[in-house]
Formats: structure tokens, sequence, C-alpha cells
């Protein structure tokens, strides 16, 4: 059974249950130019999503069907121009100084991460290196700190929902038994956001492993691994991965230890760059409420990345802020709990 099958297996009982499900992602093909080079490219306009897959902490949103954070970004083959279908309109074009047009076209100002000319379609290219290119046209376009910070978040999203983690096809039927016996109520209910029910499981099946029989604990932490590096929990991810490891055979656990550390390594260099522009952002925002989720994030990245200090010092600046929108402080207890259930 592959990994992405089992995912699937997983999450049939709370996918069928959810209500509104006909309503999936929906998008449709338009066709583009450049503002830049003039290029002639196919994009993709979001008609109607949904987040009926939940909200993880760091609000990234999981709908049912496609997912709005793999779509929406777009990227010329040709000179690299990367942002929103917005940003491809005729009114950008007329709005575009020299200096920026020239920067790209004549420069070379643009990084990607991978070699453009080797893609046939823009569509082909992985969503994270949009972003990252969306984040170098924001910084030659002296974007707000915020603005920047968010392209590299959508990044870390983008890598999260891609990852893929080579655990063995043994393991992971045994975790599906496991899973379904012990947490098949708790899916069945769907009475919260189903992104903090099925990270839940996930901590408790670490700690399951943690004390389970020689017998069950490859399953249970099997099950770990699979949960929290799907919802970006990468710290629970790899300790759970260290305590698997000495109960696989030598090659495999160096393999999936291998895919696993590399593809974490991958979204937590974006999640830093976050950081850093988000902690730029704080320092002009004016507006209270935007400030509280700047902090909130920042806090929530730090936990992510395993920064437990700096996490808790930034939740209390959250707190300090009397306007900070309520779910805030909802979602600081959640991920708080989290801390606690790891260390």
């Amino acid at each position: 059974m592959s990994l992405r099958k089992c995912l699937f297996v997983f999450l049939l009982t709370a996918i069928l249950l959810c209500p509104g499900i006909a309503h999936a992602t929906r998008s449709k093909s338009i066709q583009l130019e450049c503002p830049v080079c003039g290029n002639s490219l196919t994009g993709s306009e979001l008609m109607s999503t949904n987040n009926f897959g939940g909200v993880d902490s760091d609000f990234m949103q999981r709908p049912m069907g496609a997912s709005p954070i793999l779509i929406r970004p777009t990227t010329c083959i040709k000179c690299g121009f990367s942002g929103y279908v917005d940003d491809f309109s005729s009114e950008a074009k007329k709005n575009m100084p020299a200096t920026f047009t020239a920067a790209i076209k004549l420069e070379k100002a643009l990084k990607p991460a991978v070699y453009l000319a080797s893609y046939t379609e823009q569509s082909d290219i992985p969503a994270w290196v949009k972003y990252d290119l969306i984040a170098q046209v924001r910084k030659l376009e002296n974007a707000p700190a915020g603005d920047i910070a968010h392209q590299y978040l959508s990044a870390s999203w983008a890598l999260r929902m891609e990852a893929f983690t080579p655990l063995p096809e043994e393991n992971l039927k045994e975790m599906e038994k496991l899973l379904d016996a012990k947490f098949s109520d708790r899916l069945k209910k769907r009475d919260r956001n189903g992104s903090s029910i099925l990270v839940e499981i996930g901590l408790e099946s670490l700690k399951l492993g943690e004390s389970a029989s020689q017998q069950d604990k490859p399953a249970a932490l099997t099950g770990a691994i699979f949960l929290l590096r799907r919802y970006g929990e990468n710290p629970g991810a790899l300790k759970a991965m260290q305590l698997l490891s000495p109960l696989l055979a030598s090659d495999t656990a160096q393999n999936v230890e291998k895919a696993l550390k590399e593809s974490i390594d991958h979204e937590q260099h974006f999640q830093k760059l976050a950081v850093e522009n988000f902690k730029t952002a704080i320092k002009t925002e004016t507006d209270a409420e935007m400030k509280a989720r700047f902090c909130y994030l920042t806090g929530e990245l730090y936990r992510r990345l395993g920064d437990h200090k700096e996490a808790r010092a930034w939740f209390e600046q959250v707190r300090a802020i009397k306007e900070r929108p309520s779910f805030l402080d909802e979602m600081m207890t959640e991920v708080e709990q989290r801390m606690s259930a790891t260390e």
C-alpha cells in the first residue's frame, strides 16, 4: 500500500462525512501574457474552494479537492516573473516601472531554484519554486515585509502538502489497522477542526509508540511520523523517526530518515525566511489586529522549528495586544499543549 493511498484510506470516513463535498475547489485555465517579457502562458484562475479538510495552526487551509496553494501561483518560464493572476493583467503591466522590468530582463535579478527552461508548462513547476520567485519579485517591488513573509510561508505550505516519506509498506498496513482500531470513533465525530483532530492522533500515536509493546511499537511510530509530517509537526515527526529507526532494517532506516530530514529541512528553510520578514513587519505595523496575527505566526513558526522558548515569548507578545482577535487565544492554547506533548 502506498503512502498516499494509505492517507486516502485513513481519511475516507472523514471526507465522506464532510458536508458540502460537492463544492470542492474549482479552477479554470486562462491565457496570460507576461507583463515583463510578453511571453504567452497558461495560468489557473480559482473559481471556488473550501476548508473542509481543516486549518493548520499556521493558517494553512486544507480543502477537500485540489488545493489553491498549489493552483494560484504562476511563473513565466521565459523570464521567471511570478505572481498571481492579477499580477499578469494589462493594468499591472501599465504600472510597472522600467527599472523593474530591466532588473528582471537585463540584470537577471530573479534566481529560480530550478531550471525553468526544463519545463514545457508553467503549471508543472513546483509551487514552492513559484512562491520563492514571488517573494523575490515582491522584494524588487519594495513590497511590505508582511507580504514577503506570506510568500515564504506559502512556499513552506506547498512543501508540506507535497511531502512524501517512503515508509515501509508493511508498516503502513499495520499502521492503518492500529489507527482504525484506536481512533476511528474520533474521526467519525468531525465536531472540530479536522487538522487539530489528526495532529492530536499523531501525538497520541507518538506517545503510544514510546510505551507500546514491541509488536505495536512500529505501527504506532509509523502513524506518528505519517501524520505529524503530513501536518508539519516536524519536531514530533523527527522524534518518532528516532524511535522507529532501530526497529527497521538499517538500509531502510537510512533511506526513510534521509528523505524525512531533507523534506523537513526544505520546509523549515522557508519558515525561517518567513519569520525574518514577519519580525521586520511587526516593527512598523500600526494595525493592532494585524500585528497580533504577525506575532502569533512568528511564535507558531518558532514552535514548528522546535524553538519553544522563542515561541512562548512571542505568544506573550500576542497576549499583550488587547485588540487581538479572540481566535488567537484558542490557537495559542492548542499549540502550547502540543509543545508540552513533545517536550
